[in-house]
């Protein structure tokens, strides 16, 4: 019951006390700051001939209407100086009307002028009073504005499909109000940029609001790169964001596994060449070969294929070094190499293989070190019987 006691009388405190103020007293003790104000704490050291901090003009000082500025002034020379901005715009002079003007004392060692941001936006001029050619500098104070950008930036969109970019406007500086969204032509020409899903878009005070922005891709559009301007508008000022489009289109790949084969004269090999869908293609694909020379036979089997969307299919491919009829000579020997296309319309991709034909038989079909073998054992006997034969004839002679 204590506790509730205290907690009445404290209202009926803070009431009767503000009963007693003007209305707009009691307003002014109960607002609520603006969420952008903030503190700013700047150093500034001024010499009669290098100017603010070492050059002339100064820094530019950028800052927002409603900031506070604590500003050390710390005088580089040992000579007095002054601190002014140029508020009131009436030029830079000696005697400055500081009623209306931001004006430090003057110092010689180092200061501390704090001050409120209370006038802009607008550009001014600051200067010191006592060197007015030497130390001048700009001082920003920005008005409302706000900032367009699309998330994602960089789309990839298939032919005959659409995707979407979110546009985020943001309020800086306090800005408050509506904003007329367009988009540029692509570049190159071919996209279709669909309308913003809100638009126009109201942003709020130290806020942001957003729109879909739907990019939409024709079926025979060219793959490759495109870039699009989304502009934010309103009675005074604009602001871009570009989003880049990649289209590509459907496809698919061929390998050869293995990529390479070694057979001997006479006898044959095979490899198994795949083929995968990519972007969702689907079609027939018709399969093509091209030797480096001539001499080994190539077949597909089956020489075309259905490609399925999202998935692989193979052909078996065969390399026969056989002779191909009765009076051909035998394959030579040697590297070749083997390429193997895939068409499917305007898709036309490659893949190749390396053959290598040895030699594996000689005359009659034997290996070539039996024909070695036997050229050597004929040889011997033909010496052996020539020697009988004059071994019989010696004797007769005797």
């Amino acid at each position: 019951m204590s506790h509730q006691k205290a907690l009445i009388i404290c209202i009926l405190t803070l009431f009767l006390i503000g009963s007693t103020l003007p209305s707009s007293n009691f307003l002014t003790l109960m607002a609520v700051p603006k969420a952008h104000a903030v503190s700013h704490s700047i150093k500034l050291t001024g010499t009669a001939y290098a100017g603010w901090n070492g050059t002339n003009p100064g820094p530019a000082i950028t800052v927002t209407k409603g900031d506070s500025v604590f500003l050390t002034l710390v005088s580089g020379d040992s000579s007095p100086h002054t601190f002014v901005i140029d508020v009131h715009k009436d030029g830079v002079t000696p005697s400055p009307n500081c009623s209306v003007n931001k004006c430090s004392s003057t110092f010689t060692t180092t200061i501390i002028y704090p001050f409120s941001v209370d006038f802009g936006p607008g550009t001014y001029t600051y200067y010191c009073s006592v060197h007015l050619n030497s130390m001048v500098g700009t001082f920003i104070v920005p008005g409302p504005d706000y900032g367009v950008s699309s998330s994602p930036s960089s789309l990839t969109i298939l032919q005959g499909a659409n995707a979407n970019s979110t546009v985020s406007i943001t309020s800086l500086n306090n800005f408050a109000g509506s904003v007329t969204l367009s988009s540029s032509p692509s570049s190159p020409a071919g996209l279709i940029p669909s309308s913003f899903s809100v638009n126009p878009v109201t942003v709020p005070a130290g806020g942001t609001a957003k729109s879909n922005f739907t990019v939409s891709v024709p079926a025979g559009t060219t793959p490759g790169p495109y870039s699009l301007t989304v502009t934010g508008s309103n009675s005074t000022t604009s602001r871009n964001t570009s989003v880049s489009v990649t289209v590509i289109a459907p496809d698919f790949t061929i390998i050869s596994s293995p990529s390479s084969l070694n057979i001997l004269q006479g006898s044959s090999g095979t490899t198994t060449i795949t083929l995968t869908s990519l972007n969702g293609f689907s079609g027939t694909v018709s399969l093509t070969s091209i030797l480096s020379s001539s001499g080994p036979q190539v077949t597909f089997s089956p020489p075309s294929v259905a490609v399925p969307s999202g998935g692989s299919i193979s052909s078996t491919l065969t390399v026969s070094a056989v002779p191909s009829g009765a009076y051909s000579t035998s394959v030579s020997q040697g590297s070749y190499t083997v390429t193997v296309t895939g068409t499917s319309g305007s898709s036309v991709h490659s893949t190749t293989l390396s053959l290598t034909v040895g030699s594996s038989s000689g005359v009659g079909g034997l290996p070539s070190s039996a024909i070695i073998g036997g050229g050597i054992a004929a040889a011997i006997a033909v010496v052996a019987g020539i020697v009988y034969i004059l071994r019989r004839k010696t004797r007769t002679q005797t």
